[in-house]
């Protein structure tokens, strides 16, 4: 709070209403899973925040939120009329009786449509961006953040295994997807309704979910799942064969292991992201597994809420110029003919260290 606030100050924003549910959680605590209806927090720039809530969320605000002073609203035939009132008592519950807010334009739970409805109904105030201060804030995680990241890694590792160990001929990917949840949750993992994981043909779908498709002999299996303890995540990216791999297969897969093995290991304090990813992109490109590549080759991840776990602000793609620096925690990743392999990493004073432990090969099932 306190350099979130300091941020505030030299940003000259009195006040920060914020709608994306992890940076709610970050600075309040609060959790629960009704984030499709209207759910805010009001941050002054001196004192403590204002939790705008639901009625029917307020007991799971008691119990997760340090945050104790509420705008409560109540279901309305419209909304936003109701929300915006609650905005305004949390504002005026914060001394801010009118000026600049800054907003989290980037959220995906301020629609439009509720946009327009508070800056209408709030005519006192002047709703501006803001200039993601908390995205800012959770780049670089904590030992206790880390230490969530450890935890989620030993779950994912749970899951991959038991899907692995699920596939077999005439078997449906549903039910290899049951494998790994019902893994998942038994490792002390919380239910992650994003988990990738293709067969055949379909490895071609780079975010499939799990059908009702039948394994068949030779199919390459792709799992990319994510562990989640306490909404902090560890990604796990693994490719098993349904049988015995071909040679070319496991030539693909060597190359891509290779390649982003010495990818990760450039990822070094102080070192630009923008030339890890171009080495990277490079390699996989000359050695003619694939035609382009232009998908991220890293990411940010951290305390998450879905439908994505990334964080979008530290994203490997060409160009950018941002530099690792120790506490991040990136998810590497590299794909190439139906087949993906990935680690979460974390970066450290003396460099990478791989969160996720599991073996990194193509796995044949027998």
């Amino acid at each position: 709070m306190a350099r979130l606030q300091e941020g505030m100050e030299a940003a000259d924003l009195p006040a920060l209403l914020i709608h994306q549910p992890q940076n709610i959680r970050y600075i309040s605590g609060f959790f629960m899973m009704g984030y499709f209806f209207y759910h805010a927090l009001l941050i002054p720039a001196k004192g403590d925040p204002v939790l705008i809530v639901r009625d029917m969320e307020a007991p799971a605000a008691n119990v997760s939120s340090w945050v104790k002073t509420m705008a409560v609203w109540s279901d309305n035939k419209d909304p936003m009329l109701v929300g915006s009132k609650a905005v305004r008592e949390a504002l005026s519950l914060a001394g801010i009786p009118n000026g600049r807010v800054g907003v989290d334009y980037q959220s995906w739970f301020l629609t439009p449509e509720r946009l327009t409805y508070l800056t209408d109904a709030l005519p006192d105030f002047e709703f501006v961006p803001e200039p993601q201060l908390i995205e800012t804030l959770r780049i670089i995680k904590s030992p206790l953040e880390i230490e969530q990241h450890r935890q989620a890694a030993r779950v994912v590792e749970a899951g991959v295994q038991a899907g692995i160990d699920a596939v077999h001929t005439g078997v449906r990917e549903n039910q290899i997807a049951g494998a790994f949840n019902n893994a998942i949750l038994c490792a002390g993992g919380e239910l992650v309704p994003e988990q990738v994981m293709t067969s055949g043909e379909r490895t071609s779908e780079i975010h499939g979910g799990a059908t009702a498709r039948v394994i068949q002999p030779g199919d390459n299996v792709y799992f990319e799942l994510t562990g989640n303890v306490n909404w902090y995540v560890s990604r796990l990216m693994r490719t098993a064969v349904n049988g015995k791999a071909t040679d070319e297969k496991k030539r693909v897969a060597e190359t891509i292991i290779r390649i982003q093995d010495q990818g990760i290991a450039m990822m070094q304090p102080g070192v630009c992201a923008g030339d890890v990813d171009a080495y990277m992109r490079k390699a996989l490109l000359d050695s003619g597994i694939r035609t382009e590549y232009t998908n991220r080759t890293s990411y940010g991840i951290g305390l998450t809420f879905f439908p994505s776990v990334g964080e979008y602000n530290r994203d490997m793609v060409p160009d950018v110029d941002w530099v690792f620096e120790p506490g991040m925690v990136q998810h590497a990743l590299m794909m190439g003919q139906g087949m993906g392999f990935s680690e979460t990493v974390l970066i450290t004073e003396n460099g990478p260290e791989l969160v996720t432990q599991f073996e990194r090969n193509l796995i044949e099932t027998s």
